[in-house]
């Protein structure tokens, strides 16, 4: 049932996590479709790993917020790769540390409908083609604020609580199915993450100071080991932090 080289479909390709994971995943044979709002860095991605690992790769333009982008995006990859495996919903974000009675409606639309609207649209568009597969994993990347709420963190912990909600519920609707359904949630890690939530890069660096943070490598890792394993083997979750990070709250700073 499984290919010998998975075709694997990554939102949010163009950065951090997601362009980590597509360099790994391309290390190990797998095929590409590689959707960013970014579509140049996507684009260049994609040619970089295909002349690299003589891998195929799509690159295209994705939104996850809106469903005709999506579904034109996974139309088209399914299209220039003869099928799909493989679903990374890797598209999200973090906007402001507002309190919840000071959060913006901007804030509040773009984390609401990338992290939890996104995800819905993006497996809902790509499963159709994994079951037609005959085998298929699932990825949802949400985070340790999906497990423990904290302050300023009001919206952006209730849309990774949702995600969670969803991979548990996919793993329930699929049972019986050749489908994998895992959810990889970081803690600590250094990636635009912060750049974007704070909207300061001399803040966003400051989140970091004293400690050594996982990396955006660190949490592909956990991808590809979970889509290595056995198929009768599936991790519902991960919780990876590192090491000077024992919960969210809960950080050890060197000097």
């Amino acid at each position: 049932m499984r290919p010998e080289h998975p075709i694997v479909l990554i939102t949010g390709a163009s950065s951090g996590f997601g362009e980590a994971m597509a360099r790994l995943l391309a290390s190990q044979g797998c095929h590409l479709a590689l959707g960013a709002r970014r579509v140049e860095r996507v684009k260049a991605l994609a040619e970089e790993l295909q002349k690299a690992y003589g891998i195929r790769t799509f690159a295209g333009s994705v939104d996850t917020r809106h469903t005709a982008s999506v579904d034109t995006f996974v139309a088209e990859a399914v299209e220039a790769l003869g099928g799909l495996h493989v679903i990374v919903a890797n598209a999200g974000l973090a906007s402001g540390t507002f309190k919840m009675w000071e959060t913006p409606d901007e804030d509040l639309e773009a984390m609401m409908r990338t992290n939890v609207e996104g995800v819905v649209k993006t497996i809902r568009a790509g499963l159709p083609h994994v079951r037609k597969a005959g085998w298929g994993h699932v990825f949802f990347i949400g985070s340790t604020a999906g497990h423990q709420a904290y302050e300023g963190g009001s919206v952006y912990c209730a849309s990774k609580f949702g995600v969670k909600a969803m991979a548990r519920s996919l793993r329930l609707e699929v049972n019986g199915e050749q489908i994998r359904v895992t959810s990889v949630d970081p803690g600590m890690a250094e990636t635009e993450f912060s750049n974007v939530r704070l909207k300061d890069d001399a803040k966003a660096a400051a989140v970091y100071q004293g400690v050594k943070p996982l990396t955006a490598y660190d949490v592909a890792e956990c991808v590809r080991w979970c889509l290595m394993l056995p198929d009768h083997v599936n991790i519902d979750e991960i919780q990876v932090k590192c090491t000077d990070q024992a919960a969210v709250h809960k950080l050890h700073r060197r000097s």
